[in-house]
């Protein structure tokens, strides 16, 4: 009984351990027992199933001896999707030393900028187990060494949404046309690209992998009247990872935004809607195991995650709020946390705006942290298109801009409040306010250097005059419980609760929703446009 005890508690850490491997849940119990014998040959991590048939010629050794080389054993890649590991989402062990915050600018080894420059987009980066960085943009796909020496690019592979990685591969879709792919993560080489569907949504749709199944959205959203801010997805799929044929297609109730697949098991995986309404599926044929109804006339571009007991936090907004949202102590705002096993809501928190972000949980479990404020997306030069104007009345129209926005008043100039914006920290078990910190009201029109974006549309230099960022990047905590969120006005945030305080560093420029990467002795900071690496 002692030897089985042992085997079962050793099964279920190591598959806590091992939620990124590419292959179905039975996988992880290819272990062949001798309960009458104190030993027991040591599960292995598998790439492929083939790998495991192998499994019985390695040498038999004892459990416990087993079991410490194996935990002890590092794992996988550093970065490997949008919010870091699975089972980890949006923390990071590598968080910067005390001495590296206080000298941030002398820590800053390379920037990466495009000949596009402001026109460039850039959706996120990932870590790869060697410390290669990926930088996933509308102009292709790059990776790089840790120093900033080129190894691949895929710039043939234009609109990518965020990738992920799973295995040896890079797993990502181009929007518009909805041309999946997998890409030999060491070379940049195609495995294989295949069209999964007519079109895409038009916002900012994560790829997600896991147990050899990829997860995203496709199609459009029929009814979706506010198309100058983006489109909907329509429905999520299931992809096999192998050869690109589809699982499973599930419609949810309102479209989808910003889609990031959960992944509570290995055998399920859990996406949210614009309406906040969660629905848990199966991970290899999209049947239903709950679903929770969202709030019905609201729309969120925020999402959801998973903290270290299992359950499920949310971002979201209250019924009949969608036309207000962006307004100033709205209080449209709800963070939600649900029990993963059954969806029951747990608790729901009411926030001052609305909320508009992708929840982190602290390492320890104890604190759910969010960044609050309201979006913009509203650059007055773009009010001049079509009105046939000459080049000096738009440039003149242009100066008077930057003079408002450099006056901290162009919001309250055109009738509107400055907005408020902080970094929140509320418990985890209840739901409770713990701590909060308020930053300055932002006072543009649309946030940093959209304004330059509209400008240089104008003049025929931009594709399509924006970037249109959420007011703040995700937040992701390190080991020490230090906040780093980037916040649209061009500062990135290192904000450490324990004593309030606040060290920035001027990017410049707007960020996108998955936020900071880490691996050992590195920080990626990704802006609209640019990335900003620091080495410590």
């Amino acid at each position: 009984r002692s030897i089985l005890a042992q085997v079962e508690g050793f099964i279920q850490t190591w598959e806590k351990r091992h939620t990124d491997t590419p292959y179905k849940p039975y996988m992880s119990k290819l272990c062949i027992l001798f309960a009458a014998l104190p030993w027991a040959f040591v599960c292995q991590h598998c790439d492929d199933p083939g790998e495991c048939e192998a499994a019985h010629s390695h040498s038999v050794t004892f459990l416990q001896t087993s079991i410490h080389k194996h935990i002890s054993k590092p794992n996988g890649h550093y970065w490997p999707h949008p919010k870091g590991r699975l089972g980890s989402l949006s923390q990071t062990p590598y968080g910067l030393p005390t001495s590296a915050v206080k000298d941030l600018d002398d820590h800053l080894a390379w920037k990466w900028v495009l000949p596009e420059n402001l026109s460039a987009f850039v959706w996120g980066t990932l870590i790869d187990k060697n410390r290669n960085i990926i930088i996933a943009s509308q102009q292709g796909l790059y990776k790089y060494t840790a120093d900033g020496e080129p190894l691949w690019n895929r710039t043939d592979i234009r609109g990518t949404q965020m990738p992920a990685v799973m295995g040896d591969n890079l797993y990502g879709m181009k929007a518009g046309d909805a041309s999946m792919y997998s890409l030999d993560l060491d070379t940049g080489e195609t495995v294989w690209m295949k069209k999964v569907a007519a079109k895409t949504g038009q916002e900012g749709d994560m790829m997600e992998a896991h147990n050899g199944v990829l997860v995203t959205a496709v199609d459009q959203e029929e009814t979706w009247t506010m198309r100058e801010v983006g489109i909907p997805a329509k429905r999520a799929i299931g992809i096999n990872a192998t050869n690109a044929e589809e699982l499973w297609s599930y419609i949810p109730e309102c479209g989808i935004w910003n889609i990031m697949a959960l992944f509570p098991d290995q055998e399920s995986t859990i996406i949210m809607d614009y309406c906040g309404g969660l629905y848990r599926l199966n991970l290899y044929d999209g049947s239903e195991v709950w679903k929770v109804r969202g709030s019905l006339f609201s729309m969120t571009d925020g999402g959801s995650t998973l903290g270290p007991d299992g359950n499920v936090y949310t971002c979201s907004n209250a019924p009949g709020t969608q036309l207000t949202m962006d307004e100033k102590d709205t209080h449209a705002g709800r963070l939600r946390k649900y029990d993963v096993s059954n969806g029951k809501l747990l608790w729901e928190t009411k926030l001052q705006n609305a909320c508009m972000n992708f929840p982190a949980v602290s390492p320890d479990g104890k604190t759910v942290v969010l960044s609050d404020g309201a979006n913009v997306l509203d650059p007055p030069m773009k009010w001049l298109r079509g009105m046939g104007n000459t080049s000096e009345e738009i440039d003149r129209f242009y100066a008077f801009q930057q003079e408002l926005l450099a006056n901290k008043t162009q919001l309250n100039y055109y009738g509107h409040d400055n907005l408020n914006a902080s970094i929140l920290g509320f418990d985890a078990s209840t739901g409770t306010l713990r701590w909060e910190h308020d930053v300055e009201p932002w006072y543009g029109m649309s946030f940093a250097l959209d304004e330059e974006r509209a400008y240089l549309w104008l003049k025929g230099e931009h594709p399509f005059g924006h970037c249109g960022p959420p007011h703040w990047s995700g937040p992701i905590i390190d080991q020490e419980g230090k906040v780093y969120v980037s916040r649209s006005d061009g500062l990135l945030h290192i904000y450490d609760p324990r004593d309030g305080s606040d060290k920035t560093f001027r990017h410049g420029d707007g960020a996108l929703m998955s936020g900071v990467t880490f691996a050992d002795g590195l920080m990626v900071v990704p802006t609209c446009s640019w990335v900003y690496v620091f080495k410590y």
